[in-house]
């Protein structure tokens, strides 16, 4: 740690203060360690671990470099965090018990077209009739209803 930052208190953060402000926020006080350390310039691995734990805008709107800086990192990466409402929503989701909510595709599906492109336009090139299965298997499920990865 650079020694001038450690002399300036307003700037400088003790190991036990980190520990007790990460035991804080996780709610977790068993934790007994926690390593903080800079981020050395240009290390997008670094950033992109550090951007990964939920930022709000106030963390990287600071001031235009940080934003770039977080956007490199982030750039192409899909960071999805559930907290909060969203992380009980997603769990009574998970759950079944929104499915209420959910609208039942009226559409009855009797056969599938499959198409080519043809250099303007898409033309219809085969027809099959689906098979019961296949039938049961589409037809009245719920609308925009996709599987989740873990």
């Amino acid at each position: 740690m650079n020694s001038t930052l450690q002399q300036n208190q307003r700037y400088y953060i003790s190991q036990q203060e980190w520990l007790d402000l990460w035991r804080d926020v996780t709610g977790i006080s068993e934790i007994t360690q926690v390593q903080v350390q800079k981020i050395r310039q240009n290390n997008n691995k670094e950033l992109y671990e550090m951007a990964k734990y939920s930022g709000k805008d106030s963390d990287y709107l600071i001031n235009q470099k940080v934003f770039d800086a977080f956007y490199k990192s982030l750039k192409g990466k899909q960071v999805l965090v559930y907290s909060g409402l969203f992380k009980e929503a997603k769990k009574k989701l998970k759950n079944g018990d929104l499915d209420y909510l959910k609208e039942i595709d009226p559409t009855e599906y009797i056969y599938q077209i499959f198409y080519i492109w043809k250099q303007k336009e898409y033309l219809a090139s085969e027809l099959y009739d689906l098979t019961e299965q296949e039938k049961r298997e589409i037809n009245h499920k719920m609308i925009d209803e996709i599987e989740e990865e873990q």
